[in-house]
């Protein structure tokens, strides 16, 4: 009698049934790999943002922090361009008190971020266009919203529900 190596049809089943669970285990995992990588690229956005308001903030301590002879709204200037953007009494960058300005935050704080207009609803510019401003941005792609406020420079980025 020949003996032959190999699997029976049985322990082949088996193995089939055990790795039919194991990716119906692993397969939605996997398949929020799309969705995770998107909300990272946002947090990035988010910490960017971050990152430019307190290098923004870091130019005005540099200069002198608040000047009684210069009015407020001096516009910074970081050596290779002068943005559009002004200080506001905090050190932060100032929203004037319409959408255009939000818009502006982005575009010169992040000029190579890759977020484009279609990325996000038109902002809302909430305050009463003095102090306590804040530019709310919410994305179209993924359930998150931006926010960034003028009296202290805090950047977030919350999911919504």
């Amino acid at each position: 009698m020949k003996f032959r190596k190999g699997f029976t049809l049985l322990e082949f089943v088996i193995v089939l049934i055990v790795l039919g669970i194991i990716a119906v285990t692993a397969a939605p995992r996997f398949l929020r790999v799309k969705d995770d990588s998107i909300s990272s690229a946002y947090t990035s956005i988010a910490g960017s943002l971050r990152s430019a308001v307190s290098l923004f903030h870091g130019k005005w301590l540099v200069d002198g922090g608040p000047d009684p002879n210069v009015a407020e709204g001096r516009s910074g200037d970081w050596g290779y361009k002068i943005y559009n953007l002004h200080f506001n009494k905090h050190g932060y960058p100032r929203l004037i008190g319409d959408v255009q300005t939000c818009e502006n935050i982005i575009e010169n704080l992040l000029p190579n971020s890759g977020l484009t207009r279609d990325d996000y609803e038109e902002p809302i510019l909430t305050g009463d266009g003095l102090d306590g401003n804040k530019c709310i941005f919410e994305f179209t792609l993924v359930p998150y919203t931006l926010t960034y406020s003028e009296t202290t420079g805090k950047v977030t980025l919350d999911k919504r529900s």
